[in-house]
């Protein structure tokens, strides 16, 4: 009887050793905590601080800068490790920013910063986000510019734009930062396959959410001119997923990533499934179901090709494609 007694005694010593243990860790390990409003503020700061030091590039300058090319890049290699829910969204934070536009407000004369994401690719201050965030254009706003910051609050000018293929919306940034840890790129990404995210969606910073990759599927977008205007043609075919992991306007350049925290694709657009068709907006309204694209990272490693040949400025299509056709696609991209 004693000795049950012991062993009792023992179990329970074990079990409060272990809850106490496991309390001391999570006290340890601070959880990351955001205020939206004091973050945005804090960037808008720094940028300004950088603008009187005339340390940013204009936006005007990098839109001509946004031609077909590649850039050799240095790249992590592909994780095999597998990381829990908590860590993984500990792992991208670390590579992830918030790039987007310092402009000076034609209505308040005020500046302000207008977030999308982008995440390091790549060592030596490389980093991926979407074509369409540097050719983002507003004729009411006569002055703005590029940047990027980290998860701290801190700005990073973007430089220069190295390498860009708008036919597959995606780019690579230039940025003084040479100890970013970059994400690794892995192709071969298969429908039915957990995938996370972290972005920026409508100015709530560094959300992180998971789904499935529901499909993969050939998408062309419609052809856009240097103004952003588009002729009614489309793009060569780009190899895009669908996935149900939620993003918004905001997302656009950010990580999917898998459970190793290996990119497999980038957040894009999205799609109405129940918008009306053009000319029927009296329509009924119809259920709406928003269909997510990604661009996959096969297109993204496609810029690490440094002997791609460079279009003239304007000339938005890729080097090797001539397969451009009469727009026929199904829904309208935002």
């Amino acid at each position: 009887m004693d000795a049950m007694k012991h062993v009792r005694a023992v179990i329970a010593f074990l079990v409060f050793n272990t809850l106490v243990c496991a309390t001391v860790a999570l006290a340890q390990s601070p959880r990351f905590v955001i205020d939206d409003d004091e973050y945005c503020d804090k960037v808008t700061s720094a940028c300004t601080k950088l603008l009187h030091e005339g340390r940013l590039v204009s936006l005007d300058t990098l839109h001509r800068q946004v031609r077909t090319k590649g850039v050799a890049v240095k790249l992590a290699p592909v994780s095999h490790a597998r990381f829990s829910g908590p860590d993984l969204c500990e792992r991208l934070r670390q590579s992830t920013l918030a790039v987007g536009i310092f402009y000076k407000c034609p209505d308040c004369g005020g500046w302000h910063f207008n977030s999308s994401t982008g995440f390091v690719v790549g060592q030596g201050g490389i980093v991926c986000t979407c074509s369409h965030v540097v050719l983002t254009e507003d004729k009411e706003v006569k002055e703005s510019y590029l940047v990027a910051a980290d998860s701290s609050g801190h700005v990073y000018p973007v430089q220069s734009v190295v390498a860009a293929d708008t036919d597959s919306d995606t780019c690579f940034l230039k940025i003084d930062a040479p100890g970013l840890k970059p994400l690794p790129l892995r192709p071969g990404v298969r429908a039915g396959e957990r995938i996370y995210c972290l972005s920026n969606p409508g100015g709530f910073y560094f959300m992180f959410t998971q789904g499935v990759v529901a499909r993969m599927t050939w998408l062309r977008n419609e052809v856009l001119d240097e103004h952003g205007q588009t002729n009614g043609l489309l793009t060569r075919p780009v190899l895009s997923l669908n996935v149900t992991t939620e993003f918004a306007p905001g997302s656009s350049g950010a990580p999917i990533v898998d459970e190793s925290g290996n990119v497999v694709a980038q957040v894009s657009s999205i799609a109405d499934a129940g918008e009306p068709e053009p000319g029927a907006e009296n329509a009924p309204a119809s259920p709406s179901v928003p269909v997510r694209f990604c661009t996959a990272a096969e297109e993204i490693l496609l810029l690490t090709n440094p002997r791609l040949e460079e279009n003239p400025p304007g000339d938005q299509t890729r080097a090797q494609s001539n397969s451009i056709q009469p727009r026929t696609d199904k829904g309208k991209h935002k």
